[in-house]
């Protein structure tokens, strides 16, 4: 297959695993059968801690077999978590039943899909694009997002149900794509050679020897891992936020939609933004100024400073999960991939807890404008490690 046609089946494959329906509710849904935010946290920590369990064995066994597999069957594990859902009524057990097949779906995609794409790229002979690539990579999962909470909220505003069960389709189609993703190490194009003579276990030790041997990549793991990650934490307590401010139902899908559109956009073109190291940390600053200013909101249009704090970072992002893959060896590239998914997961259940915890205490706006402050030590940081030469972006 072309490199042209494959990136379109790639693209459609991205969308489709993120046209969800259940994004634009799901938490809301929660609240509303009568889980606490307490408990809301304490299920997304789960979500985050059975991801950490199955990360890197997922990744492995992408390096090891055929990536293909594991994107055929990823759609099919995250299709079972809304039908866990469907059935779920108030059930906080069946709830953490679809965050685990949640989590298997997308550790069995995270580190595969974008170890595929690069080495589709490199046995092209064009790794130096990948950062544009991987901008409309990440904008096609924006889309799916985007779009699917926006139908979704239309479709909850008739019946939350319906946003849970019509979440299917999309993922059912987007397994069937999977088969035309070709996995161009089992035709000798690239150096990575699967299981490089050594077994399954073997791909564990690669990407320890990965961390140990190379500073820059712990630098752009700890980057993505802990500041960037601060926002995707806070998206999924958004839903708490517009109830809060008041943002009727039938809008969330039309402000998460405008949201992931300008972020698609963004991440489009922020190759355009690459050598401009200081923007490492001016981005996550201003993302954590607008927080702060969000934080302030009693009524609707509060929300568009919430929404400009995601997608300042939307550049800055994409940038520095190229710089990850371009700094890398590759033995066993899903796997170490993987070790990032789950460092941001490990950090992920910390803050999420925290968050979870701490608006139960102050209340759900105030904690966006603690998160928001969070970003000034983060600031500091980057800035000191970049006058020692590292960089988290190229």
């Amino acid at each position: 297959m072309r490199l042209s046609a494959f990136l379109r089946v790639y693209y459609a494959y991205v969308f489709l695993f993120d046209f969800i329906f259940a994004y634009a509710v799901y938490t809301a849904l929660f609240s509303l059968e009568g889980l606490s935010t307490s408990q809301i946290g304490v299920l997304l920590a789960f979500w985050s801690a059975s991801a950490i369990v199955l990360e890197m064995p997922s990744g492995a066994l992408s390096d090891h077999f055929d990536r293909r597999a594991l994107l055929v069957l990823a759609p099919l594990a995250k299709a079972g978590t809304f039908v866990l859902w469907g059935i779920a009524g108030g059930n906080f057990w069946l709830y953490g039943a679809g965050f685990l097949l949640w989590s298997l779906g997308q550790a069995m995609q995270s580190g595969s899909r974008e170890a595929l794409l690069y080495e589709r790229m490199a046995a092209e002979g064009r790794t130096d694009e990948f950062d544009k690539v991987l901008g409309r990579d990440n904008a096609a999962e924006g889309l799916g997002i985007g779009l699917g909470t926006l139908f979704g909220g239309f479709v909850a505003y008739q019946g939350f149900e319906w946003a849970i069960w019509l979440s299917i389709p999309p993922l059912l189609v987007s397994s069937a794509l999977a088969f035309w993703l070709e996995d161009v190490r089992r035709k000798g194009l690239t150096e990575d050679e699967g299981d490089a003579g050594g077994g399954y276990f073997v791909h564990f030790k690669h990407a320890w020897d990965e961390f140990r041997d190379r500073a820059e990549l712990r630098f752009v793991t700890t980057y993505i891992a802990t500041g960037l990650l601060v926002f995707q934490v806070l998206e999924e307590f958004d839903q708490l936020y517009f109830l809060a401010v008041s943002l009727p139902v039938w809008a969330w899908g039309i402000v998460v939609a405008g949201v992931e559109a300008v972020y698609a956009l963004m991440s489009i073109h922020a190759y355009r933004l690459a050598r401009r190291p200081w923007l490492a940390w001016v981005l996550p600053g201003a993302g954590g100024v607008l927080l702060v200013a969000a934080s302030l909101g009693q009524t609707a249009p509060y929300v568009l400073l919430l929404a400009a704090a995601y997608i300042v970072v939307a550049p800055v992002t994409v940038l520095a999960e190229a710089r990850f893959q371009r700094i890398m060896e590759g033995k066993s590239r899903a796997t170490t991939t993987s070790a990032l998914v789950m460092a941001e997961n490990v950090v992920g259940i910390v803050a999420t807890l925290g968050f979870g915890f701490l608006a139960d205490w102050v209340g759900i706006l105030p904690s966006y404008g603690w998160a928001g402050l969070v970003m000034a030590p983060f600031v500091l940081w980057v800035i000191l490690r970049q006058r020692r030469g590292f960089r988290a972006t190229d």
